[in-house]
């Protein structure tokens, strides 16, 4: 007697067969999707230079020559701080800008190329290996799916560079397994500016000179637009960073208004100290310093206010009451006692 499909040696055979197809095909799917996926970006990156050229095209033949330019005068230089006129400029703190030559780079918004370019700003003089930067932009991918979109990204990037201007194109190279900003393009990071003044301020104040330290910290303080690319609150990658900035732009920002008030100028040391404890509201020294400058500044009302949200803040957010010090500063005010006392400086 025959036995059907489904049962006996040929029945398990068949089914066998029908399940490795059933992978094979699922396998080519997922590959068409990636490939697909690839085609698009490379696809949208040709669309965004074809735009950029086109734009290029149109103010060029809009616009007349400047007479420098006819007469063969040097370029503009950048922006103070910034890179020359033949450099990179980008900026991390707040929003991502990238210049090259004093003029915005174009066609970087919302694409892969911008990402990289952020990864590699944010460690500027560091090569940066292949596999970490697939894993920090393209997470939980396949490695061969990421490594196609990184070439992808780049391609992209470098034509983006391209159309900005001669050399700009070089500014991404691939050295000793990792990818890197080129050392030879002249770079100004406002990164590295910040934190170069926060350690030329912090060796002056090691050594017992804060008055020289101070306009150092002011330099870093003007800098610090806003947290490290906030424009990117949920990746990862920026987290520690953004916060290891951010506690080095308070620890600046309230030594210079500690600078200001030793100094005499109260209303310097109270915008500085505002400023702290808008950017982090647990800071209870900054409220202690506030509420005292506003007392020597006769605003009793202010300072008591000024303990009023501390209170009220560390009270919802962090359920525990003000700190001994700051309790004690806030008595000897509402006690009307002389802001110039000692024992409420040292309060404070």
């Amino acid at each position: 007697m025959e036995t059907g499909i489904g049962t006996g040696y040929d029945g398990v055979e068949l089914a066998a067969r029908r399940y490795v197809s059933e992978d094979v095909l699922r396998a080519t799917v997922r590959s068409m999707a990636d490939l697909l996926a690839s085609l698009t970006e490379q696809v949208q990156s040709a669309a965004a230079l074809l735009g950029h050229l086109s734009a290029q095209l149109e103010a060029y033949r809009a616009e007349p020559v400047p007479p420098a330019a006819a007469s063969g005068a040097a370029p503009a230089a950048a922006p103070a701080g910034g890179a020359g006129p033949a450099g990179l400029r980008l900026l991390c703190l707040g929003p991502f800008e990238a210049y090259w030559a004093g003029a915005p780079v174009a066609q970087l918004r919302a694409s892969k190329g911008r990402a990289i370019l952020k990864y590699l700003a944010a460690r500027p003089r560091q090569p940066v290996l292949r596999d970490v930067l697939l894993e920090a932009l393209w997470p939980e991918t396949a490695p061969e799916v990421a490594n196609n979109r990184l070439k992808v990204a780049l391609h992209h990037l470098r034509q983006v560079c391209t159309a900005a201007g001669p050399g700009a194109a070089d500014c991404v190279v691939f050295r000793d397994g990792g990818y890197a900003l080129n050392p030879r393009v002249p770079l100004w990071s406002d990164l590295e500016a910040f934190e170069a003044a926060w350690r030329a301020g912090a060796r002056l104040e090691r050594a017992g000179q804060p008055a020289r330290a101070a306009p150092l910290f002011a330099e870093a303080v003007a800098l610090y637009r806003g947290d490290f690319l906030e424009e990117d609150p949920f990746e990862e990658w920026t987290l520690l960073r953004r916060e290891e900035l951010k506690d080095l732009y308070l620890t600046m920002l309230g030594k210079l208004s500690a600078h200001h008030f030793a100094n005499g100028d109260l209303e310097r040391a109270a915008e500085g100290w505002t400023r702290v404890v808008a950017k982090d509201p647990c800071r209870e020294d900054a409220y202690r310093a506030l509420m005292l400058c506003c007392a020597r500044r006769g605003q009793r009302a202010l300072a008591l206010r000024w303990f009023a949200l501390c209170a009220q803040f560390l009270r919802d957010q962090l359920r525990v009451d003000p700190e001994p010090e700051t309790l004690a500063l806030h008595r000897a005010i509402r006690a009307g006692r002389d802001p110039a006392d000692p024992a409420l400086t040292a309060a404070g």
